[in-house]
């Protein structure tokens, strides 16, 4: 388990249990599962999911 895992695991109990079952039933990884539960949930966090996943949005520009 690395290290952003793990911190998610701790913080964040409830949201990585779902995108962990999210990840089994459709296959996709964990971290990519946990952003989709995580923006799901709190829709105000869509801006932070956008840079983790490496999407530009233009402000450095």
């Amino acid at each position: 388990m690395n290290q952003l895992t793990r911190r998610r695991w701790i913080y964040s109990p409830v949201i990585s249990w779902r995108a962990w079952r999210l990840s089994r039933k459709t296959g996709i990884a964990f971290d990519a599962a946990w952003i989709k539960v995580r923006t799901a949930s709190y829709p105000d966090e869509f801006v932070y999911a956008r840079r983790l996943s490496g999407e530009q949005d233009g402000a450095g520009r």
